[in-house]
């Protein structure tokens, strides 16, 4: 039997929405790194990424012209889970803006995008071309989506189960050349927990590390 992927991919006309456990999943965060090139701005929803270093929610691809409305729908799914905007329960929501242009949306668009991710179950496709590719090493598996425009590329989002730490995925993240670089690690998922509870957190070697970066590098080409 097929393994799982490691993101499930829901595609509407005017967004793609990544989503990396079920939309409602229990409390709790993955780390995830970012990193932006040149003069590239549309993204909204990266202070909690940017400062705590995790995240909670599916990441959100869409045209740069409708970033504002469809992160303000990515909220209405933060608060379909939590009303108190917990930083553990898909708040704040990472969208990403592709420079294409937006096609029309229906008036009851908003609640499309809120079934189709709440039932992982796509209806269109999005404005830009996609491709997912996977590799292994050793006992872990890495799987990336890469978004192009004209054959250019836009975006690029790279998971991986292995248990890497904040600054381990800053070095997959800096991969590529994509205008905007997103990297996960499933491998560590944080529950919530009370102030002042130790948790434990795994983390690959820098032995371990050396031959992911490698096929990271070949995905992110």
């Amino acid at each position: 039997m097929a393994k799982q992927g490691l993101f499930k991919v829901v595609e509407l006309p005017f967004c793609q929405a990544l989503l990396f456990e079920h939309w409602d999943a229990a409390p709790g965060r993955f780390f995830a790194a970012l990193r932006t090139r040149g003069a590239f701005t549309s993204l909204l929803g990266n202070g909690v990424l940017e400062e705590f270093r995790t995240i909670s929610g599916p990441v959100l691809l869409v045209p740069s012209s409708a970033i504002g409305g469809v992160y303000d729908a990515g909220l209405r799914l933060a608060d379909a889970r939590s009303l108190d905007a917990e930083i553990d329960q898909g708040w704040t929501p990472l969208t990403i803006g592709i420079d294409v242009t937006a096609p029309a949306r229906p008036d009851n668009w908003s609640a499309q995008f809120l079934d189709a991710i709440q039932q992982e179950k796509s209806s269109g496709a999005a404005p830009w071309q996609n491709t997912v590719r996977d590799a292994s090493v050793a006992d872990y598996r890495l799987q990336r989506l890469h978004c192009h425009v004209d054959g250019k590329q836009a975006a690029t989002i790279l998971a991986t189960d292995a248990p890497l730490l904040p600054q381990q995925l800053q070095r997959l993240a800096d991969l590529g050349e994509a205008p905007v670089t997103i990297a996960v690690a499933l491998g560590n998922r944080l529950p919530r927990v009370e102030v002042s509870e130790l948790q434990q957190i795994d983390a690959v070697s820098e032995q371990q590390l050396a031959p992911l970066l490698s096929a990271a590098r070949r995905l992110t080409r």
